[in-house]
């Protein structure tokens, strides 16, 4: 019973690893590295939008906590200056190309450009409304 066991558990694991892709290559006397396979990636978004405004972007994800408490902050400064700051939140779990474009590792990520689409600051993680509203300062808004 005992050597039943143990053979059986042996094949799970050979057959676990060559599903993984861990079992050594089969040669046939010239070995040639595996190319992975191409990844396609998705166009690039087009600029936004901000008419001459600067941006505020805030990607995060519906349900994470800390993207939750950046709404009252989004809204706030949206509600302060309405004609300089383009606020604009991006679902990146709904819209992955937009973690892609933007280089997100982590939600919440702010990111804040100029006018001219140009990155000026990014944050990662919760960022408190006076830390946003410092960043504004250094790009000009007031």
């Amino acid at each position: 019973m005992r050597k039943t066991f143990l053979g059986m558990a042996a094949v799970a694991v050979v057959a676990g690893g060559l599903r993984l892709g861990l079992a050594p290559a089969i040669s046939s006397g010239s070995q040639q590295p595996i190319a992975p396979p191409a990844v396609e990636r998705p166009a690039p978004l087009p600029p936004l939008a901000a008419g001459g405004k600067v941006v505020f972007l805030e990607l995060g994800g519906e349900g994470c906590k800390p993207c939750e408490a950046m709404k009252p902050v989004m809204q706030a400064v949206r509600e302060k200056f309405p004609d300089r700051v383009e606020v604009t939140f991006h679902d990146v779990r709904k819209i992955p190309a937009v973690a892609g474009q933007y280089g997100v590792r982590l939600i919440p990520t702010q990111v804040f450009l100029r006018a001219d689409g140009t990155e000026f600051f990014r944050h990662e993680g919760y960022l408190p409304e006076d830390q946003v509203l410092a960043v504004l300062a250094k790009m000009g808004v007031e």
